[in-house]
């Protein structure tokens, strides 16, 4: 059963502006717990949270458990909170993925709730936030979303990719009148085979086409630990020139569950 904060004052006041996702900002303070777990604590403008960790350094493929606490409420107002999620965000400061986190009632007699998750890198993140999900019990209907001022960055080691790009070659001869034939080659760098495996290359000229390459690789045929293996694909209606680089997306997943998917420019190189 979810806690509910705080005490009633004015429900008028209080849903004024908030309906929605709204990340307020606000100071946050970092607080050193050992020499490796950091974690910040953070406002949404009606919680207060501690959040850990403070910064995520993993490669990709990495699990890594996101904590949060909330204490005291900053408002003096009924809340019920519905559910506490984790935002994944890009580069360029856009939504890409959101996972739920589990939540608990601690019975310490400070913490009002706690939430964990356990999230695997996939490549792709550039920082993460947490969202709160509330109602006001005795106020108007409806389920409004604050998240935290703070952003936790999340830096992916690229060197422990899984999939290496070793080649990719084009236009391959002879010529097809339908567009440029490439050659792309890539090994597994994982520890475990890969059982599932497609890379994605975009021409950024024209409408900025994206031309899927697919490997033989199933579960039935998995592509073993440092074993390479090669596609070829034709750009229908694509144009590249050897020497030029691309933007070329990979996802594979291995044996294990893990999933992954990153991007990396690669040059085209002459055949």
């Amino acid at each position: 059963m979810w806690r509910i904060l705080g005490f009633f004052v004015s429900a008028v006041v209080l849903i004024s502006g908030i309906a929605g996702y709204h990340d307020i900002a606000s100071p946050a303070l970092e607080t050193a717990i050992g020499s490796t777990f950091r974690q910040i604590e953070t406002e949404t403008g009606y919680f207060r949270l501690t959040v850990s960790p403070a910064e995520v350094s993993a490669h990709v493929g990495e699990k890594v458990e996101i904590r949060c606490t909330m204490d005291v409420p900053l408002v003096n107002t009924p809340v019920e909170v519905t559910s506490v999620a984790v935002l994944l965000f890009d580069s360029h400061d856009s939504i890409i993925r959101e996972q739920t986190m589990t939540t608990w009632d601690p019975q310490d007699g400070y913490h009002y709730l706690s939430a964990s998750t356990e999230y695997t890198v996939v490549g792709d993140e550039a920082y993460y936030k947490v969202k709160v999900n509330f109602t006001f019990p005795l106020g108007p209907s409806g389920e409004y979303a604050q998240c935290t001022a703070h952003s936790f960055p999340i830096v992916v080691d690229a060197g422990l990719m899984p999939i290496e790009i070793t080649s990719l070659v084009g236009p391959i001869p002879p010529f097809n009148p339908a567009g440029p034939v490439v050659q792309i080659t890539v090994k597994n760098a994982a520890a475990e085979p890969v059982v599932s495996l497609t890379a994605t290359l975009k021409i950024p000229s024209g409408l900025n086409r994206l031309f899927d390459i697919a490997f033989n690789v199933t579960p039935g045929n998995p592509l073993q630990p440092g074993v390479s293996i090669s596609a070829k694909r034709t750009l229908i209606g694509g144009g590249i020139r050897s020497g030029d680089s691309y933007p070329l997306t990979i996802n594979a997943t291995l044996r294990g569950g893990a999933q992954f998917i990153y991007t990396v420019l690669v040059q085209i190189a002459e055949p």
